[in-house]
Parts: C-alpha cells; structure tokens; sequence
C-alpha cells in the first residue's frame, strides 16, 4: 500500500455527501467533529467567531468564518472537490506531520500545484482544510473548488501527480536516500558492464570466449566502427551498427551480476513509487531502459577499441540526468523560481557537495544578486571559485576576466580552460589578450573560433580583422556573413564602411560587450549545451534571443 493515500471525491450543487450533508454542512462537519485539532491564535485569520472554535485554515490571510464558508459552499454552482489525504502513524509522527501547522504549510506551498493539476487559475483556487488526528491513519480534509466553474477537471493522472508532489516534500530525506542508493547501484551497474565488456574483448582476442553469438556480433560491430567516419558513439552510428550494439547489451544483460544490479536499481525505483501510489512501475528491459543509455556507448567504446586504440574517449552527455547531483541541483533551482531561498541553498548546497559545478555557479549569481542572504561576505566569491575548480566554464570566463590586471598569468589559464570548453566569450577575450601580447598566429585562432560560435564576436572580430589588422577583405567576409543573419549591428558596420567611415564604427558596437559580459554571467542553464554540431540548432536559437535577429546559418 503507498504511504501517502489521497482520495478525491467530488460534489455538484445540490448533492449529498454519503452522511446526508449539504456540502456546505460537510465544511462544518470536517471543521468541527470530534478529533479535529482546534487552530489557536496566529494560525489562522477570525473574524466574528471564537478563536479555536474550529479546525479550518487556508491561504494566509484568508478569514475563517464558518457561517460565510457554509453559505460560500453551499450556494457555488460548481462542482467542490473533497480531498482526504492520510498518512500512517508511524510516519506522521516521524516526519512531522502529526499536526495541523505542517499540513497548513504544506498545502499552502503545494497550493498552485493542486491548482494546475486541477486546470484552475491560480487565482481562482479557493480551499479549506483541516486536520484530523486520527489514531491509526492521521490525515487532513481539503475542500478545493474555483471561482470559475467552467474551469475544474481532475483527472486519474492529475490525482496521481498531485499525490507524487506532496509526497516529495512529506518524505524529501526517505527520497533523498532512496536516490543516492538507486545512483549507487546504476553507477556500479555501468562500471560492471564497462568491465564485462573490456573483459569480452580480451577474451575475443585470445580466442577463448565461449559464446560464439556474442563473439560474431562483437566483431561484426568492430569491423562496421572499422568504417565508421563519424563520432563513434551510440547516438552516430547506423541502424544495422544499432542493431548490433542492442544485441550485445541483451546478450550480456543474462550475466549474474548485471541482472543482480539491475534488480537492485528497479527495487529503489519501486520504493520511490511506493510513497504515493500502489501501482508499479513496468520493469523494461535493461537495453530499452533510458536511464542506461551510457551501457550502449561501453559496447561502442569496446569495439572500438578492438581494432582502435584503447584510449578512445566516449563522451555521454545523458548521465548527468538520472544522477543524484543533478538532481539536487535541479530541485534548487526549481525553489528559487519559487522564491524559497532557504529550501534553495539547502539543495544546492547538497548538489555542491556530491560535485555538480552548475548548482556552485547558481549558488554565486544567488548570493551576488542577493537572491539568498550571503552567511559571510565571501560567499560569492567562495562559490565562483569553487564552480571554476568544478570547469565550469562561465565561472571561469568572469574569473578571467576580473583577474587580467591583477594577475594576467592566472587570468589566462581561466580563459583557456573556458575556451577550450567552447565557451564563446572566452574565445574572443583570450583572442584579444594574446593579440596585445603579439601572439598573431594563436590569436586569430581564438578568434576565428569564436566567429564561428556566436554573432556578435563574428562582428567584432570582422572589425579587428578590418581596423587592427588591416585585412579589410576578411573583415568585410566576417560582416557580411553575420549581416546576412539579420544581425543589426553587422549592418551599421557595413554601412558604415561602405560611406567611407573610419575606425570611430568601434564606438558604435562598443556597447554589446558591457550587455553580453552581464548575460553570459546569466546562462547557467547555457553550460549545460555543448558547442558542437548536434546542439547547433540549440545555441543559434539561444544566440538570437540574445541579440535580436536571425539564427545564424552555420
């Protein structure tokens, strides 16, 4: 049985409840019986009643009267939602929902939650509850219903995700645990197959594999990565090497310990499930089971190095998103889009902690912009340092950037590992420092990179390549290429070119690298975007949010 039970009857105007009450008689009814925890002074807002004459709350500063709530009920012609959301004993007392002002709290910051599952308007959204202590199963009553009518639906799905955020948050440190072990195991599962499949290898090589399907399709894919021209992972290869690799994974799915873990990491899932529905989660096949995609690029990675050198490196962008760290973070940022800094620096803090560089970055821009109250002055400082130890390549741009004149030395070695991440800006400004150093030759290779990367360094540096450099064909090139894409600024600098302007066309681009220095502080989501081929589509799209134009065609 799951551990958070929610029922979610509803009543249209005029109906009963299974007791014989109006539906505003049964507002009364859950606000009053016996074993409903009277709310004391400063809980709840009274006017013209007793304090602690009933159980109700709701929203903060929404007035409990019980007359007006009655009527309110009775006399809406829409249909009123009757939540009943129970808990068992042993885990109301151990978590500390045993009592009317955490089951307040936690409707009140789940609220807008309810209200989108419920297709209500935020808005809109009217609700009482109280809690009932009851001795085997404490639970709480909610009446949910809408100033608009026309607008409540509540689905089976509605109901069962409503049930998986409230239970989030009632059972955050049992889940908290469950995830760490349920990363545990997939991680140990991943190394065993990596392991499983270098073994395979070796064992093909000396010829004493006793599995001759598994030996013909391994060395089948060998001989098709053989002719393989693109990046040799998973996601690059044809539909026959596909084929192939599935195979494999099926083959070596039936070893003991593989089916061992994977049992164990389903086991975790199931837990995670358990705490707010009955029903199961489909056990899919380890091959077709997308939280292990990393398994695939191990054969790939195997086979390669069959004929290939061994030190092929597979890079898998997918594993950060089922990993703990990634997790956390991603809660943190969710509770600061939800103005709960307190809930916030917890989890990101915790993501910081098990490595993840994105949450250290999102931690510095919340205690620079003072979105979350710094504990101690460095706070800012400490966190961009710990991202730019972390390579996250934002941080270490600012870094850079703040330190060419204080320590250019240390400045650089920033800038380099960022640049050498495809960061944009980080191309452009290292191309600059070492062109002032007379570094021709490794300059323009920064530059010319982060041409290729963003527009508005393909305009500047078409300008360096016309002014500074007096290669007035390759900066035109440059100009031109971005002024096709509609960008703005591009086309002053032709323009202006064009009616025989001079190197005073700078001052009129000056200004964008003020606004984009203060944007790429802001993309922390940006990190997560490779510059390569496969996310092209994706940084011309964020390129022209930036800067007002045209996706650049590359």
């Amino acid at each position: 049985m799951a551990r958070l039970i929610l029922k979610a009857p509803y009543y249209s105007p005029k109906s009963k409840t299974p007791s014989g009450n109006t539906r505003g008689g049964y507002a009364t009814y859950i606000a009053t019986r016996e074993g409903v925890e009277l709310l004391r002074s400063g809980m709840a807002s009274y006017v013209g009643e007793r304090r602690g004459s009933c159980g109700l709350f709701s929203d903060e500063g929404v007035p409990i009267v019980m007359s007006r709530i009655t009527d309110e009920i009775d006399n809406h012609n829409g249909n009123v939602w009757g939540f009943i959301i129970s808990l068992k004993r042993e885990d109301s007392e151990r978590l500390g929902y045993n009592n009317a002002m955490s089951w307040m709290n936690l409707l009140r910051s789940r609220r807008n939650d309810i209200a989108k599952e419920m297709h209500i308007s935020p808005e809109n959204l009217r609700w009482y509850g109280a809690y009932h202590d009851k001795e085997d199963h404490p639970h709480v009553h909610v009446l949910v219903w809408s100033d608009n009518p026309n607008e409540p639906h509540l689905s089976k799905d509605g109901i069962r995700n409503i049930k998986k955020v409230l239970a989030e948050d009632i059972f955050r440190q049992d889940l908290m645990c469950i995830y760490k072990e349920q990363t545990k195991y997939r991680d140990d599962l991943r190394r065993e197959y990596r392991e499983r499949m270098e073994e395979i290898a070796e064992k093909i090589k000396r010829g004493d594999l006793n599995c001759p399907e598994l030996e013909m399709k391994f060395t089948l894919l060998a001989k098709r990565l053989e002719q393989h021209k693109g990046k040799k992972q998973y996601g690059y290869l044809d539909k026959k090497s596909k084929e192939l690799v599935n195979d494999i994974v099926k083959l070596i799915a039936q070893d003991k310990n593989v089916s061992e873990l994977y049992e164990l990491w389903y086991k975790s899932l199931c837990d995670v499930h358990s705490t707010y529905t009955d029903r199961i989660p489909e056990k899919i096949p380890l091959w077709e089971n997308e939280a292990f995609k990393p398994i695939r690029n191990a054969v790939v990675k195997a086979a390669s190095g069959f004929s290939l050198p061994d030190d092929i490196e597979i890079v898998n962008d997918d594993e950060q998103e089922d990993d703990v760290a990634y997790r956390y973070y991603l809660v943190g940022k969710n509770r600061i889009k939800e103005n709960d800094p307190e809930e916030a620096e917890y989890y990101l803090k915790e993501a910081v902690g098990f490595g993840n560089h994105h949450a250290a970055f999102m931690l510095y821009k919340c205690y620079r912009d003072n979105v979350i109250e710094p504990e101690y002055k460095t706070s800012a400082k400490h966190y961009l340092y710990k991202a730019a130890d972390m390579d996250n390549s934002a941080a270490e741009y600012i870094l850079g950037k703040e330190l060419l004149t204080k320590n250019p030395d240390k400045a650089k070695e920033y800038l380099l590992s960022s640049a050498s991440k495809n960061n944009p800006q980080s191309m452009y400004l290292l191309g600059k420092v070492l062109l002032d150093e007379g570094k021709k030759e490794e300059a323009l290779k920064w530059l010319d990179a982060s041409a290729r990367l963003d527009l508005w360094n393909m305009t500047q540096v078409g300008l360096l390549y016309y002014y500074a450099l007096d290669e007035r064909e390759r900066g035109v090139e440059l100009l031109r290429a971005a002024a096709s894409d509609g960008y703005s600024s591009a086309k002053k600098a032709l323009q202006a070119i064009e009616d025989g302007g001079d190197a005073q066309i700078l001052c009129q681009c000056l200004w964008l690298f003020a606004y984009v220095s203060d944007i790429i502080e802001d993309e922390t989501d940006k990190q997560t975007v490779r510059y390569e081929a496969v996310d092209s589509k994706l940084r011309r799209e964020i390129a022209q949010k930036k800067h007002g134009g045209p996706v650049m065609r590359m």
